[in-house]
C-alpha cells in the first residue's frame, strides 16, 4: 500500500527548503563549483553468433557498460560481413563455429576492409584448444575467449578494449 501524505501531515522539521530559500541564505561564491562532466563515448558492437541464446547472455554483458551504447547481431558470417559493410562498429564479438563461413573466415575477411583494420574482434568460442587460439590470432582476432564466459575476466577484458578505443580517440581527434 501507498501512503501519500497531506501537507497538513507534514511536521514543520521535514520542511525542505526551495532554491530560491537557499540562494538567499547562500552567497554564490560559498556554492561548490560542479564541473562539467563530458558525456561517455557511445560505442556500437556487433555480436556474431548463431545461437540466439548466447547473443542475448553476451548483450546483457555488454550492456553493463555505459559507453556501449547500441548492439546489433547477426547469425551467420555471411550476415555479419553484410552489417559490417553497411554500418561501422567499434567492438565485434565473433564465434569461431558457424554455419557458412565460419569465424575464423569471417574475421579475415573483415580484416581486409580498411575500415575494420584495427577494430577489436574478440572470438568468443567453445574451442578450446591452443591451436583453435592461434588460428583465431592468425585469423585477426584482437583476443580469444572461451565459452562459457567468466564474468569478471570478461568485464576486464571489455574495460581494456573501452579503454583502448578511448584512448585512440582522443589521438585522432588531437591530430586535428
Amino acid at each position: 500500500m501507498i501512503q501519500q501524505n497531506s501537507p497538513e501531515s507534514e511536521s514543520e522539521d521535514k520542511h525542505e527548503p526551495q532554491a530560491s530559500e537557499l540562494s538567499s541564505k547562500v552567497g554564490d561564491s560559498n556554492l561548490p563549483k560542479i564541473a562539467e562532466t563530458a558525456p561517455l563515448p557511445s560505442y556500437r558492437a556487433l555480436i556474431v553468433d548463431d545461437n540466439p541464446s548466447f547473443q542475448k547472455l553476451l548483450a546483457l554483458s555488454l550492456s553493463m557498460q555505459p559507453q556501449i551504447g547500441v548492439i546489433d547481431f547477426a547469425d551467420s558470417g555471411e550476415n555479419a560481413i553484410e552489417k559490417t559493410n553497411a554500418q561501422q562498429y567499434d567492438l565485434i564479438f565473433m564465434d569461431a563455429m558457424m554455419p557458412g563461413i565460419d569465424g575464423y573466415e569471417t574475421c579475415s575477411r573483415l580484416r581486409e576492409n580498411p575500415n575494420y583494420k584495427n577494430t577489436p574482434i574478440i572470438m568468443v568460442t567453445g574451442l578450446t584448444s591452443p591451436l583453435d587460439e592461434a588460428k583465431g590470432i592468425i585469423a585477426g582476432s584482437t583476443t580469444y575467449v572461451t565459452k562459457p564466459v567468466q564474468q569478471i575476466p570478461f568485464k576486464e577484458l571489455l574495460s581494456r578494449e573501452l579503454a583502448l578505443l578511448e584512448y585512440k580517440k582522443k589521438l585522432r581527434q588531437s591530430d586535428y
